[in-house]
């Protein structure tokens, strides 16, 4: 059993296609299959059905200690790195959602120059639910979205900072052109341009809304905050978008101010208890919280 058979396994279970997994490995699929069915001869035992790739319960039960086994290898090979001070090749990877992707970016960016660290840094944008996925699954070493409902047992979470809703229009918008404040009421009677019911800045805003007593005028719904932005620019509708996700000196539309509209909800950290955590990801975790500032608006 070597490293590379464990990650042939890891790859064809979290895509449940052996071309697939193959193209993701840069490998062919014969030498996936090959590897896969050697794998299963050592262990004597059948690691996925044939033909619809679906993990065994000896796959499901084998793939939590491929993961641990596989984190290992990549601990000893980072602790000898950290001991001769040989450069990390490996990228930290976070994953994040699009409100949030570039605030993260830039963040983490500022904070590893500010030590002269230069680790590779890679920012996944996916949604809360593939996030969870994904560190299940070792795709990601972080996660960064807003707070979810429920969590596995052994996903740890770390406040960052609060956000809240903004609405935006054109500056050709009705809206735009008022010089009055509006209130959280007038929102029935505005056509909104919202996220999917899919996503969890929809469920957060349904839940705020439900406990205004209002039932927005959805008119159009996207998955991206960068989609919306694009239709209030061309004037569809107005928007209510994370205030993190809004440009304060964007030309192509402007934050309309409310009253009455007082509520918040959390951005957290999400990481895996027991998964193999690099010095400079054990520091990340510590130093965080310091990243988000009041100075920068994002904090409590």
């Amino acid at each position: 059993m070597n490293e590379q058979q464990l990650l042939t396994f890891i790859e064809v279970a979290r895509r449940k296609h052996f071309r697939q997994a193959a193209d993701a490995l840069q490998l062919t699929q014969p030498a996936v299959s090959a590897q896969i069915r050697s794998l299963e001869e050592e262990l004597g035992t059948t690691l996925f059905y044939r033909p619809n790739v679906k993990l065994t319960s000896s796959g499901s039960l084998f793939l939590p200690y491929a993961l641990q086994i596989v984190d290992l290898i990549r601990e000893a090979k980072e602790s000898i790195s950290e001991n001769e001070k040989k450069p990390i090749n490996r990228p930290m990877v976070i994953g994040t959602t699009s409100c949030l992707a570039m605030t993260v970016l830039l963040r983490l960016t500022h904070y590893f120059q500010s030590f002269r660290q230069t680790l590779p840094l890679r920012v996944l944008t996916l949604s809360a639910d593939e996030i969870i996925t994904a560190l299940n699954e070792g795709q990601v070493d972080l996660g960064i979205a807003y707070k979810l409902d429920s969590l596995p047992s052994h996903i740890q979470t770390k406040t960052l900072f609060y956000d809240s809703f903004a609405l935006i229009a054109s500056y050709d918008h009705p809206l735009a052109k008022k010089n009055t404040y509006i209130t959280v009421s007038d929102l029935e009677h505005i056509p909104i341009i919202s996220f999917a019911p899919s996503t969890m800045e929809r469920r957060m805003m349904d839940q705020i809304f439900k406990q205004y007593g209002i039932q927005l005028n959805i008119m159009i719904e996207l998955t991206s905050v960068d989609e919306i932005k694009s239709l209030v620019a061309a004037n569809y509708g107005a928007a209510l978008i994370p205030t993190i996700s809004v440009d304060s000196k964007s030309s192509s539309y402007r934050r309309i101010h409310m009253t009455k509209f007082d509520h918040s909800f959390p951005v957290q950290l999400y990481y895996p208890e027991k998964r193999y955590q690099s010095r400079t990801l054990r520091k990340l975790i510590e130093d965080i919280s310091g990243i988000y500032t009041v100075e920068d608006g994002l904090g409590d």
